[in-house]
């Protein structure tokens, strides 16, 4: 049937895309061989663009491209989560759709996915009320109905293409005022530490306003 003719399909991609991993593998690491300057690490994903495997891998290169800020945007994050009993939170770059940071518990794939979805409609629904989908005062709050819990996610965007994504459950929102008040503090870490950057690149520690 066609599910049958769509999983030969998949698998046959699936292979020929491993064996071009192994021959971009293998140049890379003879033209490596044969430069006497260059001495590099790497790592390669195998990725499609048909699913979320793209974003997974350009968050981890993301991760790598500013590893002296991450430690303090996940401490930042997991503050957040404790504080309020999230379940997850991200701090994710709109547009791309990767993650920039995420709490120190965070490796449910599945919830990754589920956010950028909803950023996604998010973005699509903003974009017919304005030109700018996403300002200063942007925020939004969502019930996810599953089987037998409601989940939440709240969103809240902080500038330079920044959004803090909140997943929690819904028996949490009685302490809503609380909560907003904790994501603003957190917005408020967030900007200090993009401030102490832009006015010292060649930063070693970085210290940034945790939600209290």
């Amino acid at each position: 049937g066609s599910n049958a003719e769509y999983g030969k399909q998949w698998y046959q991609r699936r292979v020929r895309g491993e064996e071009a991993q192994k021959m971009i593998e293998k140049y890379i690491r003879d033209e490596l061989l044969h430069s006497a300057e260059i001495r590099l690490n790497f790592k390669t994903w195998l990725t499609s663009v048909y699913e979320y495997t793209i974003f997974h891998a350009l968050s981890d290169v993301n991760e790598k491209l500013i590893d002296y800020l991450v430690p303090t945007f996940e401490d930042l994050l997991h503050r957040l989560k404790t504080t309020c009993c999230m379940d997850t939170t991200l701090l994710m770059d709109v547009s791309a759709k990767c993650y920039i940071a995420k709490d120190n518990d965070f490796n449910d794939h599945n919830k990754y996915e589920m956010c950028c979805d909803m950023l996604d409609l998010y973005t699509d629904i903003a974009t017919i009320y304005s030109q700018q989908p996403y300002d200063d005062e942007s925020y939004s709050c969502v019930i996810l109905q599953h089987v037998t819990t409601q989940e939440v996610m709240l969103t809240k965007y902080l500038g330079n293409n920044l959004i803090l994504v909140c997943l929690l459950q819904e028996s949490c929102l009685k302490d809503r005022g609380i909560i907003n008040q904790n994501i603003r503090q957190f917005a408020q870490g967030i900007r200090q530490v993009l401030e102490v950057q832009v006015e010292k690149p060649a930063l070693g520690k970085i210290e940034g306003s945790p939600p209290r």
